[in-house]
């Protein structure tokens, strides 16, 4: 059968789902340990989370198109939330006296964006805005 005309199943997207899973922790890993040993948030990752995505799920064989896409673009926010979430989860770690993974388990989301608002200036933002778009872009 011809690419075009193949059935669209589950276990189709279960490997570029998987990958996708890694990649986003991946990346949060990554950003997490750039962003602590440089001591601001690093937000200029973004678009090389989008770039991550959209490579992990060409190289996961997931099929071309708008889904490919709008996974790579979810796969993208959520590199970036889990990112921000893990820098601020960790400087509250550092605070208390806890792990990362205890820190980001008790901390709420008023908190969490409070020290985003705090730790992130407009060029990060920018950063992330052009993440999702090239995401789109590449994903395609």
């Amino acid at each position: 059968m011809p690419p075009s005309q193949r059935p669209s199943s589950t276990r189709q997207w279960l490997l570029p789902l998987l990958a996708l899973a890694i990649g986003v922790l991946g990346m949060t890993a990554a950003w997490l340990a750039l962003a602590m040993s440089l001591g601001s948030p690093c937000g200029w990752l973004a678009p090389l989370a989008a770039l991550d995505m959209a490579l992990m799920l060409r190289l996961s064989a997931a099929p071309a198109g708008r889904m490919r896409a709008a996974l790579a673009v979810l796969g993208t926010v959520a590199a970036i939330a889990t990112s921000y979430w893990m820098i601020a989860a960790t400087q509250m770690a550092n605070l208390l006296g806890l792990s990362p993974l205890e820190s980001a388990q008790r901390m709420g989301p008023v908190l969490a964006g409070e020290l985003f608002k705090h730790m992130t200036s407009g060029w990060d933002i920018g950063f992330a805005v052009l993440a999702l778009v090239l995401a789109w872009r590449l994903g395609r």
